[in-house]
């Protein structure tokens, strides 16, 4: 076939006619070519192999030199010359450059794994399933929601990038971010995230280094230690009761009245008073209440111990309960209940999220003037009280569902022989709590003024209304 002296001046001034479609061959350079067809202008290079095959491979498209400025595909006559050149040389060195090229867009496209945000929702997939279970047990539902709404909320900069981008420096930049914003605490738990991912992402050998393990955590840590005394606590059991009086500040010198609903005020009245984390109490289900027995199992899915722990109720906490019950939204005819004793808003309203009390708690604190005071403080005074009223720590950790608590026996003596769920020990320190709580607030309940019956005495079994 016939070769033509390509120049940047005749490529710039072809013009196919209407369908047609040229070829053009460099006489500088064998196996170079331009096509043209329509409105662009593609360079190619054919080369044979040593079975005789010419396989072609795409170059470019062809840009004139003076639009040819910051665009890094774009190839003048000169750059198709210099990139054929070079694929040339391979060709010489005994590769198959085509070839090549084939393997990388079939890895390419057949690679799930390209960004971090890929190798993040696989490992959220492979925890929700149980098939990554990275301390050897399944990790529970509260956790993994709590690791996505971290990682939306604060990784969102890098979820674009490729893996091989989210290198060691991008990471500690990400942190220092996250720090800067006044979120220390926040910054940690985004270190652990990202290397719980790349964990992840190792077992399933899309990468071969963790660069978040290689980091140790920004900020300082200190376990936090504080607990309500008698006057805080009266003024949250105060607000807890009834909110009208209360404001809550706001900007600028204003403020509005405090708007925290019954049944989220019950929740945390029931953190105080049972010492279960915020996500437990959040997500009741009238299935695991026993109103005869007064206990409340949660079970092991759903504890931060992956144990299945029975909570004896006291009498005040079962009336709670109950009123908890009766606010839940009125069904149509035939509509089911809902299973949950706090149910949330929505078209298909499932538990109220555990965040929800934390916000309402926010709002008290600040319209009661009582700085600092979180929901799990709650657990924390609780138990610190107890510990006043000599409840022996083991009963407490018993009562708290901590994971390592031994009693003074060995490991194999307390989870293999012991068979004990130490319910009766358990009531009594619940019992001297909610006795010492209400003796402290001196709580005018509402629940009194509107007329609900005293409850029998210990023992007697209580029929609630729920309604199922």
């Amino acid at each position: 076939m016939a070769a033509t002296k390509l120049t940047d001046r005749s490529v710039a001034a072809l013009r196919p006619t209407a369908g047609d479609r040229l070829e053009l061959w460099d006489a500088d350079l064998k196996g170079l070519y331009l096509r043209i067809s329509g409105h662009s202008k593609v360079w190619g290079f054919r080369y044979r192999r040593p079975d005789g095959s010419q396989p072609r491979m795409r170059l470019g498209h062809y840009v004139p030199p003076d639009q040819a400025f910051g665009d890094k595909s774009a190839l003048t006559v000169a750059g198709a010359r210099a990139k054929a050149r070079r694929i040339l040389s391979d060709v010489d060195d005994g590769k198959d450059p085509a070839t090549e090229a084939q393997i990388v867009k079939a890895e390419a496209r057949d690679e799930p794994l390209r960004t971090f945000a890929d190798m993040a929702e696989g490992y959220f997939q492979a925890t929700e399933s149980g098939e990554y279970r990275p301390s050897k047990k399944r990790k529970r539902a509260p956790t993994i929601l709590s690791e996505r709404n971290l990682y939306k909320k604060h990784l969102g900069p890098i979820a674009s990038l490729r893996i091989e981008a989210v290198t060691k420096a991008v990471v500690r930049q990400r942190l220092r971010d996250i720090l800067q914003e006044g979120k220390g605490v926040t910054s940690n738990r985004a270190r652990s995230l990202i290397s719980q991912i790349f964990a992840w992402g190792i077992t399933e050998d899309r990468v071969l280094k963790n660069p978040a393990q290689q980091l140790d955590d920004l900020a300082e840590e200190t376990p936090r230690t504080r607990v309500l005394n008698d006057m805080e606590l009266r003024a949250l059991w105060r607000a807890l009761e009834d909110t009208s009086g209360f404001r809550r500040p706001l900007p600028k010198g204003r403020d509005e009245p405090l708007m925290v609903g019954r049944p989220i005020r019950i929740a945390i009245q029931l953190a105080a008073l049972l010492l279960q984390r915020r996500a437990e109490i959040a997500e009741m289900r009238v299935a695991e209440l026993d109103f005869e027995e007064r206990t409340w199992t949660i079970p092991a899915a759903r504890t931060k111990a992956g144990r299945t722990t029975v909570v004896p109720l006291g009498e005040f906490s079962i009336l709670l309960i109950r009123e908890a019950l009766a606010l839940r939204p009125r069904l149509a005819d035939g509509e089911k209940p809902s299973p949950f004793v706090f149910v949330g808003r929505g078209e298909v309203p499932g538990a109220i999220h555990p965040s929800a009390i934390s916000h309402a708690m926010r709002d008290i604190r600040a319209a009661i003037d009582v700085p600092d005071i979180t929901v799990h403080d709650l657990r924390r005074s609780g138990a610190t009280r107890l510990a006043k009223a000599r409840v022996s720590p083991f009963i407490l950790s018993k009562l708290l569902n901590h994971a390592n608590e031994l009693g003074g026996g060995s490991s194999i003596t307390m989870s293999v022989y012991v068979q004990h769920d130490y319910l009766e020990e358990k009531r009594e320190a619940i019992e001297i709590l909610e006795r010492t709580i209400l003796a402290t607030v001196k709580p005018v309940s509402a629940l009194e003024t509107q007329g609900v019956k005293a409850l029998p005495p210990p023992g007697d079994p209580i029929q609630p209304e729920l309604a199922l």
